[in-house]
């Protein structure tokens, strides 16, 4: 725990915004996936 406080904020902010950032961008591409999967089954059992 000594050495992440004793490292450069700066660098340890950014290290963390990255972080976030995939995991924001993974969340979203997630979420269009299961849009998409929603709608493609809607269509395929809607048919008869």
């Amino acid at each position: 725990m000594k050495d992440l406080l004793q490292r450069d904020l700066g660098s340890s902010l950014l290290s963390i915004a990255v972080i976030l950032g995939w995991l924001g961008l993974f969340l979203v591409f997630l979420r269009v996936l299961s849009i998409s999967i929603k709608r493609i089954l809607e269509a395929i059992f809607k048919k008869p």
